[in-house]
């Protein structure tokens, strides 16, 4: 019955509102960007200073060339943390989600232009045909001239996704390499999967500030959601195979999305505490 259902999520969980991220500065120190005000400079890193715009946003500004040893700095957002707007020294930007990291130099100097993600990312790359900008994550390599593209690389999913807006990435798992065209998704394991016609909704809406599920089964759902209201997943019994749908905004409490797949009728769910219950 439908009071049971709503019993079972009285115990409600708000998403987070605050930004969570960290900045750790070439010389090991860490940054809060909690504690600095919107419209002031966070620091100087060397060759490049950086600042925290009015909307909260990172922004590095090249001051100098860098020396010899390229500086780098890493971003980082913890389990609950809000999504985090930063634009590099080339004018490159990049949104990081909840569970994430980006390690990243200073200044890009020499030929080429490379940063690391843990998590998930999407890119706006500035162009620049002479430099190359490469995003790894373990033996996965995107290399880009200059395009639109979002990485989801956290280390809880099955593979690494890439996936192209417009522009061309060129995708490089250590055996093999695949470029993609906008609207192409490569589901990159031991091997490259290609998908010609990606749910490119389903992989933007944590940028555009939604869940949109679409033909998703509930364990990719559900560590979405871990990520993002910081819980803990338990699941009674194996889940039944079953894809679910749902749009909701990420502002919500967490209620909202479980009751929107409570309807589906493929699964129940239980909040007690930090944890969410899962069963068929």
């Amino acid at each position: 019955s439908s009071s049971v259902a709503t019993n079972a999520l009285q115990n409600d969980i708000a998403a987070h509102t605050s930004q969570k991220a960290i900045l750790t500065l070439a010389n090991g120190e860490q940054i809060y960007i909690d504690s600095i005000k919107n419209g002031s400079s966070l620091a100087t890193a060397g060759s490049a200073d950086i600042q925290k715009t009015e909307n909260g946003a990172l922004l590095y500004q090249a001051i100098k060339k860098q020396s010899a040893n390229p500086e780098y700095n890493t971003l980082s957002v913890p389990r609950g943390g809000q999504v985090i707007h930063l634009t590099l020294s080339d004018g490159t930007k990049i949104w990081l989600n909840s569970e994430s990291s980006l390690r990243f130099p200073v200044v890009f100097q020499n030929d080429q232009r490379n940063v690391e993600i843990t998590g998930e990312a999407y890119f706006e790359v500035a162009h620049n045909a002479a430099m190359p900008f490469k995003v790894s994550k373990g033996e996965t390599t995107i290399t880009v001239l200059g395009t639109h593209f979002n990485v989801n690389a956290y280390d809880d999913e099955t593979d690494v996704k890439v996936t192209l807006l417009e522009g061309a990435v060129k995708v490089n798992n250590g055996n093999s390499e695949s470029v993609l065209q906008p609207g192409q998704q490569a589901q990159v394991s031991s091997h490259i999967k290609m998908i010609d016609d990606a749910d490119i909704e389903q992989a933007m809406a944590w940028k555009n500030g939604r869940f949109y599920f679409n033909n998703t089964d509930i364990k990719t759902i559900m560590r979405q959601v871990s990520r993002w209201y910081n819980v803990e997943i338990v699941y009674e019994g194996e889940p039944v195979e079953t894809l679910l749908g749902g749009v909701v905004s990420r502002k919500e409490n967490v209620s909202q999305l479980l009751k929107i797949l409570e309807a589906t009728g493929k699964a129940r769910f239980t909040i007690d505490g930090e944890k969410i219950i899962t069963t068929r």
